[in-house]
Formats: structure tokens, C-alpha cells, sequence
């Protein structure tokens, strides 16, 4: 059987300690950045991961109804910061089709 000594064992909390306290990747890495992007970690992290969004491709109003939905199901956060959250998502996560027809207007 191993016996730490009172350094070792001391090493090895200090070790455990930052292990623990450093920051991890941060699920926001993948997330552009830009205008609403500290919104939307700020709402959307408060109750869920945020790196299923990155997969989903939504129109702007399905994006709406998705964030509507978040604040009835009770995410904290203002009208204003809704409209923000969705700019946000629909700009870097919206359906490919919605890009040609921006470009189109």
C-alpha cells in the first residue's frame, strides 16, 4: 500500500483544485462572433448546453417560435433580448435557403 506524504498529498489537492476550477472549452466557441452572441449565451445558457443549437438551420420564424417557446417554458430574458437572440441565430444558423433570398432584396 502507498503512503502520501504531507507534500504529496498536498501537490495533489493544489492539482485537483485547478483541474477542477480551470475553464473548460467553453460551449460558445463554436457560436460566431458578432452582434447577440453575449445575449444568447447569457439566455440560452442559463438552462441548456448550447451545442445542439450549432446544428440546428432554421428560418427566422422558426427561430421566433423557438425562442418564444424557450421564454413561455421560462428563460429569463426581455422582449428586446428575444428580437436580439433570434437576429443572432437566424444570421449564423438559419436555413441556406433564407441566405439566396436575402441576397435577392
Amino acid at each position: 500500500m502507498y503512503r502520501l506524504t504531507s507534500k504529496a498529498a498536498v501537490a495533489a489537492l493544489i492539482f485537483c483544485f485547478f483541474l477542477l476550477t480551470s475553464p473548460a472549452k467553453s460551449d460558445n466557441d463554436q457560436f460566431p462572433e458578432g452582434a447577440g452572441k453575449a445575449t444568447f449565451v447569457k439566455v440560452c445558457s442559463q438552462c441548456h448546453a448550447l451545442d445542439p443549437i450549432a446544428t440546428l438551420r432554421y428560418s427566422k420564424p422558426e427561430w421566433k417560435d423557438l425562442v418564444d417557446d424557450m421564454k413561455g417554458k421560462g428563460a429569463e430574458a426581455t422582449d428586446e433580448e428575444c428580437t436580439t437572440i433570434v437576429e443572432y441565430l437566424s444570421k449564423n444558423f438559419g436555413k441556406k435557403d433564407d441566405d439566396k433570398k436575402e441576397e435577392k432584396k
